[in-house]
């Protein structure tokens, strides 16, 4: 007997497995045309999530969840005081969004990071 499945079964990020996002947001609302400006990052409601997006130029977007990793906490990450260092303040510890949202200096559950794609001329994809 044979068995085939057409679900994706990658995980992302293991703390965060119930968590999917998938929006495409229309850069010509006034909400999102900041999405369309080299070197600017804001963070918005997406999906039901606070996600913070940066884009460094045409092609190149970070975009993370603002929600800690240990997924227990009231609070936003800081992504003000260290960038790009990012710190959850009811566990004390730091993230590294260039480096894929890795916990620095130890050992533990990342930043859920997403991915940005740039879609026609006015939108952006926004996913995990």
């Amino acid at each position: 007997m044979i068995v085939m499945s057409c679900s994706d079964n990658t995980q992302i990020n293991d703390c965060f497995l119930d968590v999917n996002v998938s929006e495409v947001l229309n850069t010509r609302l006034p909400s999102y045309q900041l999405l369309t400006i080299n070197g600017t990052s804001k963070t918005y409601s997406i999906g039901g999530r606070q996600i913070h997006i940066i884009r460094n130029n045409a092609s190149d977007f970070i975009a993370f969840d603002l929600e800690c990793p240990d997924r227990n906490c009231n609070a936003p990450l800081d992504i003000i005081t260290n960038a790009p260092i990012i710190t959850c303040t009811c566990h004390d510890r730091n993230y590294n969004y260039l480096q894929g949202g890795k916990l620095i200096g130890e050992e533990g559950c990342g930043m859920l990071m997403y991915t940005v794609n740039l879609i026609g001329s006015d939108g952006v994809q926004i996913r995990n």
